[in-house]
């Protein structure tokens, strides 16, 4: 394999972060987080967070409004804006997410990057240069991580674990038709129970420097 790209998805508090983190200067590459939402949010002329937004499922009024701003006959006066759409485009989630899936594209096309989140591993599943990792653990120890990291206790922890996992298997079963826990989605998963991030990283690096 030639890797020039490292997409890293990660299940919460399982460290995938720090395992992404660690990764980068072991390969030379930059690590790319945050900065697909900003430039996507640049590109777009809308607020990050308008961006970031868009990578969740959207409550039904956001859905009934992404649609109303579909529908080109409707009477001007329904919108608390009175400037027409025509001259005003009201961007949708699915427009916001092609801004995001072209930062990405780009990003990949430049190489030498390891990109964390927004749907890489999909967004680049075509390309043979990508490496696709997936960070995963239970739920007890990714319970114990987020007890630590945000002082919860274990019921409130367990619920974020199970909350998060299930939003995100929504999410990509409803915009991207796929399994986001689903192995053959993955070059490669780690498991960080029984492992830390700087040796999950060391096995990343493993399976991104095979020829």
């Amino acid at each position: 394999m030639n890797i020039r790209v490292v997409s890293v998805s990660r299940q919460v508090g399982t460290a995938g972060e720090e395992v992404a983190k660690a990764l980068a200067p072991r390969l030379g590459f930059r690590y790319i987080d945050y900065q697909v939402i900003q430039a996507a949010a640049q590109e777009a002329g809308v607020s990050p967070e308008t961006v970031s937004e868009s990578e969740h499922t959207p409550s039904l009024v956001t859905r009934i409004l992404e649609a109303l701003a579909r529908n080109p006959s409707m009477p001007v006066a329904a919108w608390a804006d009175p400037v027409p759409l025509t001259t005003s485009p009201l961007f949708t989630s699915t427009d916001y997410r092609k801004f995001v899936e072209n930062v990405i594209r780009d990003l990949a096309g430049q190489g030498d990057c390891v990109i964390v989140g927004h749907a890489g591993q999909v967004i680049l599943r075509d390309r043979v240069d990508t490496l696709r990792v997936l960070v995963t653990g239970s739920a007890q120890a990714r319970a114990r991580r987020i007890m630590t990291g945000m002082g919860v206790d274990e019921k409130t922890a367990l619920k974020t674990v199970e909350r998060t996992d299930s939003e995100r298997i929504e999410y990509f079963r409803r915009v991207y038709e796929t399994g986001w826990l689903t192995p053959c989605t993955y070059d490669l998963c780690l498991n960080t129970d029984r492992m830390t991030p700087e040796q999950a990283a060391q096995l990343a690096e493993s399976a991104a420097l095979l020829r």
